[in-house]
C-alpha cells in the first residue's frame, strides 16, 4: 500500500488527539473556545477536524488553550507528513463532543448541520455609505438536518480595515417567516473568517439570512439574502 494512506491516518490521529485535548478541557463547543482565542469559529474547527494539516499557530493556541504541552505538539505537528495530496480522503478523526440536539438555536457545527450544508442565495454586501464590497451574506441550509442559518464572509478589504482602522463587529442571524416566526442573531466581533448564525428549523414558512455590520460601534452596512422556502 502506498504512503498516501499512512500520511492520511497520521493526520486523523493527529486531529483525534487534539479533539480529545479539547474535549477535556473547561470548553463545551469550538464557538467557546473561539470567544476564548478571539479566533472565528470557523478556524477553530477547521483545526480540529483532520482535513488539513493547520497551522503551527492556530494548533499551538488550540493547545494552550485546552491545557496542553505546546512543545509537545509542536513536535507532533512537524512530524506530520506535509504531502498535501495525502489528505484528498475522509479522515477517520471523530467530533470533540456527542452531536448536539437539532433544533432552534443550536449552533450548525455542534449539531452537525455543516456535513451536507448547501448555500440556498448569497447576497454581496456594501458599505452604506459608499460602493464598496465587504462581504457576503449566505443563506445555508442543511437537507438531513432541516436546518437553516445565515453565514457571512468577508472580503480582504473588510479584512484590512479590521486589522488597521477599526473594530469590526458583527451581528449574523436568519429569520423564519410564517406561523412559527423568529429570528436568531449572533453577535461576534469580526475574525478575518466565516461567521455563522445559530439554526432555526425548516419545513413552514420562509427563511433568509442577514447580517448587520458595525465599525467601532456604528451601523455601517447591512444585508439579507433573498427569501426561501425550505423543507
Amino acid at each position: 500500500m502506498s504512503g498516501t494512506g499512512g500520511a492520511d491516518d497520521e493526520l486523523a490521529r493527529f486531529s483525534a488527539e487534539l479533539q480529545e485535548l479539547l474535549r477535556d478541557s473547561r470548553f463545551t463547543s469550538f464557538r467557546e473556545l473561539a470567544r476564548h482565542l478571539h479566533y472565528s469559529h470557523e478556524l477553530v474547527a477547521r483545526t480540529a477536524r483532520g482535513k488539513e494539516i493547520p497551522s503551527l499557530e492556530a494548533t499551538l493556541a488550540f493547545v494552550r488553550a485546552c491545557g496542553g504541552d505546546p512543545e509537545e505538539w509542536e513536535a507532533k505537528w512537524r512530524a506530520l507528513p506535509r504531502n498535501q495530496k495525502s489528505v484528498s480522503r475522509p479522515t477517520i478523526a471523530s467530533p470533540a463532543w456527542p452531536a448536539r440536539a437539532v433544533a432552534d438555536g443550536a449552533d450548525p457545527e455542534d449539531a452537525r448541520c455543516h456535513a451536507d450544508a448547501v448555500t440556498i442565495h448569497a447576497q454581496k454586501v456594501s458599505l452604506t455609505s459608499k460602493r464598496h464590497i465587504i462581504g457576503q451574506i449566505e443563506l445555508r441550509y442543511s437537507p438531513s438536518s432541516h436546518a437553516a442559518w445565515g453565514r457571512f464572509k468577508g472580503t480582504e478589504g473588510l479584512d484590512k480595515l479590521a486589522a488597521f482602522r477599526h473594530k469590526v463587529d458583527l451581528n449574523i442571524g436568519v429569520e423564519r417567516e410564517g406561523v412559527s416566526a423568529a429570528r436568531l442573531s449572533y453577535a461576534v466581533e469580526y475574525a478575518f473568517d466565516n461567521h455563522w448564525s445559530d439554526i432555526l428549523l425548516t419545513g413552514e414558512g420562509v427563511f433568509f439570512g442577514w447580517v448587520e455590520i458595525f465599525f467601532d460601534g456604528d451601523l455601517v452596512a447591512s444585508g439579507k439574502t433573498r427569501k426561501a422556502t425550505l423543507r
